[in-house]
């Protein structure tokens, strides 16, 4: 049984006629007889019964209409997802974000744009830190995640550029700088209290750090330390000492912690979106080729 021949034999039902169906279908009339007798053969039951004026459905073809319709609609309804899919058009995409950091304006038009461009793609949007982020990615878990810090050497994965936040020194409010002057070298807080991040929580980014310090002449006197910007802003937010963080965490610090830029301070965090190399989707492919 074909698809052609339900199409047949939907025509000839819904016309009475093997002769008008012939030319609706643009098929010779013995052809359609032919196409009509095969059917009736593979499914061994009688579905139209000749008459003088032409054709007329037993109770087996009334039923059999039914269910054609229906299977040739879910056949239209499965070509246009193929097709859809096919285009990135259709199905699911799951991404993540870092743990307690809210979209970038950069991100949320991405996923904005890509929702107007795909409305039949569902997002799944995750928080979880960059470790675990590419750990999911490689396991298959998660199609691909805005991060920071991709391990540049890994053969594993992909990314592509996102959006660039420059640093800035924070600190709390109520600080009196020596000579009632603030900083605008990093070796300017030589000495100072500095709040930092264990090398465990992101290698390549403290590495990154160490060697701009070094480059500046700075080398941080470090009392305290926080797994995240949150818990550094925390810290600095207590009177604990100085950091440096990205500028996207502004909003997310308390409000008596000051923000400000240093000259030399020229490190950006590069924002990615990273996947497996060998794992790329149709609706992925989509949403990348809209960055």
């Amino acid at each position: 049984m074909e698809l052609r021949q339900l199409r047949y034999f939907t025509v000839v039902a819904k016309l009475g006629s093997i002769s008008q169906a012939a030319q609706e279908l643009y098929i010779a009339q013995p052809a359609l007889t032919r196409q009509i007798q095969k059917l009736e053969e593979d499914l061994g039951v009688l579905l139209l019964e000749r008459t003088g004026r032409g054709v007329k459905l037993t109770d087996a073809g009334a039923q059999f209409l039914v269910d054609a319709d229906k299977l040739l609609d879910d056949a239209n309804i499965a070509r246009e997802r193929a097709t859809r899919a096919s285009r990135g058009e259709c199905g699911n995409i799951s991404l993540a974000l870092p743990v307690i950091q809210n979209a970038a304006p950069s991100i949320t038009e991405l996923l904005k744009k890509f929702k107007k461009e795909a409305p039949h793609v569902g997002i799944t949007l995750h928080h979880l830190i960059s470790e675990v982020q590419l750990a999911r990615i490689a396991e298959g878990q998660l199609d691909a995640g805005f991060l920071l810090f991709r391990p540049q050497n890994d053969p594993l994965f992909e990314g592509i550029p996102v959006y660039k936040e420059k640093m800035l020194l924070a600190y709390p409010a109520d600080w009196e700088w020596p000579n009632n002057k603030k900083p605008e070298y990093l070796k300017e807080l030589q000495g100072l209290d500095f709040i930092w991040i264990p090398r465990t929580a992101a290698p390549a980014w403290h590495d990154r750090l160490i060697h701009c310090f070094f480059e500046a002449g700075f080398t941080p006197r470090s009392v305290m330390q926080g797994v995240d910007a949150v818990s550094m802003l925390t810290l600095v937010s207590a009177g604990m000492g100085c950091t440096i963080v990205a500028e996207g965490t502004r909003n997310l610090a308390p409000p008596n912690v000051i923000f400000s830029t240093l000259k030399d301070l020229n490190l950006e965090q590069e924002w990615e979106l990273v996947w497996r190399k060998n794992r790329c989707s149709e609706v992925l492919k989509k949403l990348i080729k809209l960055i």
